[in-house]
């Protein structure tokens, strides 16, 4: 039996997009964690300029900002994992396409394990989203409040208020 190479296109299509696909979200994982690098870095530096004095914000914004390099870099891991899932897939599709063998089994594993390094991978991007919040606030309590900004509540007094006292709405 001829194969022609539509059929084997056919067949590696779909890895093939899901490799590509995963390759802009890593991309984007990548900027995140250099930018999350040079942070570190220049938190580090300032810290070797106080010296040995103690400042416990900057000690822990720099912990938060290792912490969130830690998940990202296990997220690109796992989403290297899927690529490397999906070529496979891509390499067994053609196999099978020109020696005519039916690798159904094989070739559907390797699809659920690349879709579950994908998902591990988004739940590790989500905890580092989260935790890019908390840096954020942390940021915030360091910079000092100019005196137009006394007109509105900082975020310790948003964080410490219920939710009917903020905006003026108090019972």
């Amino acid at each position: 039996m001829s194969v022609t190479f539509q059929t084997v296109l056919t067949h590696a299509l779909t890895p093939i997009t899901l490799i590509s696909g995963v390759g802009l979200v890593k991309l984007c994982m990548t900027t995140r964690y250099n930018h999350c690098a040079d942070c570190v870095r220049q938190l580090i530096a300032e810290r070797e300029t106080v010296g040995l004095q103690e400042d416990p914000d900057l000690d822990q914004e720099i912990s938060v900002l290792y912490e969130r390099c830690s998940l990202l870099r296990r997220a690109m891991l796992c989403l290297a994992l899927s690529t490397v899932s999906a070529g496979l897939l891509v390499a067994l599709n053609v196999i099978e396409s020109f020696w005519n063998l039916n690798w159904t089994g094989l070739s559907a594993a390797l699809l659920g394990i690349a879709l579950l390094l994908i998902i591990v991978s988004c739940v590790f991007f989500t905890l580092e989203v989260s935790l890019s919040l908390k840096a954020i606030r942390l940021l915030v309590r360091r910079v000092p409040m100019s005196s137009a900004s006394t007109l509105t509540p900082t975020p310790e007094v948003l964080r410490r208020a219920p939710m009917e006292t903020i905006g003026g709405t108090s019972k």
